[in-house]
């Protein structure tokens, strides 16, 4: 019902390769579902060395998860499978349901060595690919959903609820599914998402719409120590250096149109994704609906919060600091259906 055409914070879906089957009972009052559908791996974190691992193939332009192939596909060695049992009792529609993930890396032990360093298992030096392998890790979660009326025809209220390790994709706001381990291996981030929509339908003419959604992803984190010096990597470590993320800064000095804008110094603002949260509320107004067809006009409002995890920058004592950001936005829409 919103005008932007994007679903809320909150909502889980996929727009994926899948193949499906259903069967229903007791005159279509229960249906089952089974599906597996293309896997994709969304990552987050920081703090392991590049070279040391890639989970991602490059592959041609095109589709949600890939528009510029900006990571290109999935290593992943299963695709991910599906359950979902729905039922219509009579009052509102209910819906159960589970998803299976198999996340798998390509781990280089060695790849990641300094130009003189030593790699222990060839004796040889310098990065190399000597003793890679592949590393999985399973992940998945489970949900419900429900749909009904309240007030009579007056009103719908619905419900979505996920929850799991490395679900994160599945969410509108897209969180990472997973981070990593020191030593390159994958760790399923824990997380989920839920929505609530409430509908109101007061006369023909006339829809009100109201929706709030989270998305969340808890700290995933392991320390590590090199050279006597103790430092984190994974995902949201409290050590993490924050220290730059509210200190503007001036745009880079390039030449041409300046159209890019400032950014903190490397290292210096790693606040990883705590949760998103979205509020919205609009209306639609059909001022004629006949044999022409049909006019309709409304406004829509939506306030998004990104809250961070928060970091120290590994100074004992030191409160974390916590970056946000908040966005407004309006939507307006004026159309004719056509009869």
């Amino acid at each position: 019902m919103t005008i932007d055409s994007q679903y809320n914070v909150g909502f889980g879906w996929a727009r994926q390769y899948g193949f499906r089957v259903a069967k229903s009972f007791q005159s279509d009052k229960f249906v089952l579902g089974f599906a597996v559908e293309e896997p994709q791996t969304t990552f987050g974190g920081r703090g392991v060395p590049p070279g040391t691992f890639f989970i991602n193939a490059p592959g041609a332009g095109g589709g949600l998860f890939n528009p510029t192939d900006a990571t290109g596909y999935t290593v992943n060695a299963a695709p991910d499978f599906i359950i979902k049992g729905a039922a219509d009792f009579g009052w509102g529609h209910f819906e159960l349901f589970g998803v299976v993930s198999t996340f798998r890396a390509r781990v280089y032990p060695c790849g990641a060595l300094a130009a003189g360093a030593t790699c222990p298992i060839s004796g040889t030096t310098g990065p190399q690919a000597t003793g890679a392998f592949n590393d999985s890790r399973t992940g998945g979660g489970a949900g419900f959903n429900f749909r009904g009326p309240v007030f009579g025809k007056y009103g719908d209220f619905g419900i979505h609820v996920m929850g799991g390790d490395g679900v994160g994709r599945y969410g509108s706001a897209q969180l990472a599914d997973v981070t990593a381990r020191p030593g390159g291996t994958l760790a399923p981030i824990r997380g989920g998402n839920a929505l609530g929509t409430l509908e109101f339908h007061p006369n023909p003419k006339l829809d009100f719409y109201f929706d709030y959604g989270v998305e969340y992803a808890f700290r995933t984190w392991y320390d590590t120590s090199a050279g006597g010096v103790t430092s984190s990597v994974g995902y949201g470590s409290p050590f993490f250096n924050n220290s730059s993320c509210n200190t503007e800064v001036p745009p880079p000095p390039i030449t041409g149109n300046q159209n890019t804008p400032g950014a903190p110094a490397s290292g210096t603002c790693n606040g990883d994704i705590r949760n998103i949260q979205e509020g919205t509320l609009g209306f639609w107004h059909k001022p004629y609906q006949g044999p022409k067809g049909g006019l309709r006009w409304g406004i829509q409002y939506s306030y998004i919060v990104k809250n961070t995890w928060s970091g120290n920058a590994n100074t004992p004592g030191a409160i974390g600091l916590q970056p946000k950001a908040i966005d407004n936005m309006v939507f307006t829409s004026f159309r004719y259906v056509l009869p």
